[in-house]
Order: structure tokens, then sequence, then C-alpha cells
């Protein structure tokens, strides 16, 4: 959905844990006196937090037209110190230096709207020495799907479905990462996490994530989920895992192509490549596994 309607926000303000989050953390961390950059303020929720914490002046940038709705609810609700900016975040300039750095810039397994190197662009620019950024640390999840509901699903294609014969694309859905809503029992309970890194020193967007994984107990693998953690302020995380209640935000759905059986005590080593799309705003995600046999074959799966 475009950031430029409203339902793609309707869906984030309806989402309690995400906006609540958020508040709470910038009432923790925003000091009366603060300034304060909301990148990619949408209808500006939380440069309205940022004031209502005592912020003196609030930027609200963004370069969608959603911004000048946010610009109307600024006036109707009459937040005075709140001044929006269009513009990207590449490119944007700013009056000065800030003090925190809000900004809700978080896709689906974290990256999928790729706004993290305009947000590092930012901080580099604009972020006072010492300065903080909301959320300050996030990290990456992933977990093996045992129930075979989704798998199922994908595998319409080979039970040729109204007499056709598909097998020339039946394969495909395996082969192509989705998002799905998946609920704890679809995980196995051992899950893994394959790295994190703080907003106030990390470089670059990861193109290459690692993790092995030892499930206690012997178990079917249909594809794996990812999800991501943030702590937004010292006192305040946010969770999108299967197991903690659910948000607006979707999980990452790696399947595999054939069922995987795995042994109790069986190390799986898995990775996921994170590659930029040439001339597109997002990313191309590319993930495999490799188990060991007692014979020492291995089983590369892609996703």
């Amino acid at each position: 959905m475009s950031y430029a309607t409203i339902r793609s926000h309707l869906e984030m303000l309806r989402d309690s844990i995400r906006t609540q989050g958020y508040r709470n953390a910038i009432q923790e961390v925003v000091q009366p006196g603060d300034r304060v950059l909301d990148f990619g303020c949408g209808t500006g929720v939380l440069s309205i937090f940022a004031e209502r914490a005592g912020a003196s002046k609030v930027y609200a940038l963004d370069r969608s037209t959603m911004l000048y709705a946010a610009e109307e609810i600024f006036a109707k609700n009459r937040y005075k110190n709140i001044e929006p900016i269009f513009g990207e975040g590449d490119t944007v300039e700013l009056p000065g230096q800030v003090d925190i750095i809000v900004s809700e810039w978080m896709g689906h397994f974290l990256f999928a709207e790729r706004m993290l190197t305009s947000l590092i662009t930012l901080r580099d620019k604009f972020l006072r020495p010492g300065g903080k950024i909301i959320p300050e640390y996030c990290s990456l999840h992933l977990g093996l799907v045992v129930t075979k509901e989704v798998y199922e699903e994908l595998a319409f294609l080979r039970t040729h479905p109204y007499g056709i014969d598909y097998s020339p694309v039946s394969e495909w859905s395996f082969n192509e990462v989705g998002i799905h809503r998946f609920r704890a029992e679809d995980l196995h309970p051992d899950t893994i996490c394959l790295g994190g890194f703080s907003l106030t020193t990390v470089r670059e967007t990861p193109d290459l994530l690692e993790g092995k994984i030892t499930p206690k107990e012997a178990t079917v693998v249909y594809g794996m989920c990812g999800w991501f953690e943030a702590q937004l302020s010292p006192n305040v995380r946010l969770s999108t895992s299967p197991f903690a209640p659910a948000t607006h935000w979707y999980h990452f759905h790696f399947p595999f192509v054939r069922p995987l059986e795995v042994a109790a005590g069986e190390t799986i080593e898995i990775e996921v490549e994170i590659v930029p799309q040439r001339g597109q705003n997002g990313y191309t995600w590319r993930a495999s596994t490799a188990n060991e046999y007692r014979d020492g074959e291995s089983l590369e799966q892609p996703g």
C-alpha cells in the first residue's frame, strides 16, 4: 500500500503495540528542550509525542504527500513546535543538528522498505555527538516452520488443479520469499538470532546473515520464519515474534522445496543473503540451509 493513502497509516496507528511502544520510548528519552527529527513522519503521531515530551523543536520529515495532512493535523491540535519538511532522507537539509532522531523505519523482517541507508545518512549529517536514536538497537531472528499448512498451500499447483499439468511453474512458489503471519504453534520452540546492530554505529545494511540452530527434538521442517525485535529505549522493547502478541508487521517466509527431516541434536546451518534490487526500492532475499547427516552428506535448500 502507498504511504500517500490513509489505509496504510490507519493500519499502523491501530497497532497499539507499535504506537504505544514508541510513545513510551519517546517519553523516556526526549528531555525538555531537545530538538528532534522524526524521519518518515507519516501522519505525525511520533512528532506529536515528541512535542508532548517537551521537545522545543520537532522536524517532521516525509517524502509522501501525507505530510500535507500531517501539517493540518499539527495545526488543528495546536502543536506549534513541529515543522513539517518535505524531502528525501538522502538529500534533505535541516537548519541545524538535533539531539534525537526518532523513526519507525522498519519493514517486514526489518529491511523490506530499504530505509536504513537514508537513516544512516541523516544520522551522520544531523545527529549531534552523543545524540540518541529511537530505536537504539535492532536484531533479526529466525525459526523453523513445522506445520504443513502454508507448505500445502504453496503445493497447490503440484496437484494438477482443473486437470491441468502446471509442472513448468509448480515449483516457483517454493522459490519465492513471501510474508505470512505465523503463530507460535507453527514453529519449533528452538529459535536463533541472526544478528543485531546499534543504530548509532551501524554503517550499512548487512549483506549476509548467518546462524546455526540445533533442535533438541526431532522434527520435520517445511520452511523458515523470520522476524525482528527492536530496543526502542532502555526500558521499551518491541517484538514482532510469533511468540509475542501480533503487530501489523508480518513475518518473512522462506519456504522449502521439500520437507527437511531433522534429527534431535542435529545442527542446521543457515545463510540469508540480502541483495539490493537495481533501480528499485527493495531487496532480493536468498536463503539456504545445510544440515549434516550421519553419512556426512549435506542438503542445500534455496528459499
